[in-house]
């Protein structure tokens, strides 16, 4: 499993609407093939807050694969409107997951 870590600057006041456009893409994200998970952290220490979002992907190629979509840089734009300047992407491989047990937790409550 591989994930696109971005790494984006996003003003206080702009984080609702962030998180609106964000919100818009998954049914998207669905529809690509090998998509697995959508994680998005903030980090509040930072002025303005810093922004991870997380994409997980069953492989390497299928996030490469990911990047040769329309729909990536659609959301890609979506999300600048509200960063300042442009964000840090990286790929990682992961490790470890289980989000398995934390997805039937909150179905469950």
């Amino acid at each position: 499993m591989h994930a696109r870590v971005t790494q984006f600057s996003i003003p206080s006041e702009k984080l609702n609407e962030f998180r609106e456009a964000l919100n818009s893409a998954i049914p998207l994200m669905r529809q690509r093939k090998g998509f697995q998970a959508l994680l998005v952290l903030r980090v509040e220490e930072s002025n303005p807050p810093d922004v991870r979002v997380m994409t997980l992907w069953e492989s390497q190629e299928a996030l490469h694969e990911s990047e040769n979509s329309l729909m990536f840089y659609q959301a890609l734009a979506r999300a600048l409107a509200f960063a300042k300047g442009f964000p840090v992407m990286r790929e990682e491989e992961v490790m470890l997951y289980d989000f398995g047990k934390a997805a039937a937790s909150a179905a469950s409550s």
